[in-house]
């Protein structure tokens, strides 16, 4: 089995979770939780893109040679390798659309070791981050 892959299963059946084992014979890493009830409360046609689109994406970032050029139309076209970036966004939507802080020190970490590679995602950290940041403890 091609390693990194992906993980997807319930927790206590109360949040979609989507883990990433990086090694063979390695534990999972969790990378994305999403509530299954924020999930089942979406069109099914809109979850599935939703959920699909995400496993296709991050897989394809990941196995470039297998996947080639396509893209599953949702995230930007120039994340190049830059999965801890999808990761990010991932959970600043999640974080947004539950109003919550708790994910601020993981998306912080996430969107720092993105920006190492990346330029686009550095430029995200310094100008769009600690708008959200803050937009996100205050509610």
């Amino acid at each position: 089995m091609n390693v990194p892959r992906l993980e997807i299963y319930l927790d206590q059946e109360t949040n979609l979770c989507i883990g990433k084992v990086e090694h063979q014979n390695a534990e999972s890493r969790l990378i994305l939780d999403v509530p299954l009830d924020e999930i089942k409360a979406l069109d099914p046609e809109v979850a599935a893109h939703r959920v699909g689109g995400t496993v296709l994406n991050i897989m394809g970032l990941w196995h470039k040679q297998a996947f080639g050029n396509w893209e599953v139309p949702g995230l930007a076209a120039n994340l190049q390798d830059n999965d801890g970036y999808v990761v990010a966004l991932g959970l600043i939507d999640h974080a947004l659309a539950k109003k919550t802080a708790e994910h601020n020190a993981s998306i912080e970490l996430l969107l720092q070791q993105a920006a190492i590679n990346c330029e686009d995602t550095r430029k995200y950290l310094e100008d769009a981050w600690p708008v959200l940041r803050d937009r996100l403890g205050k509610t």
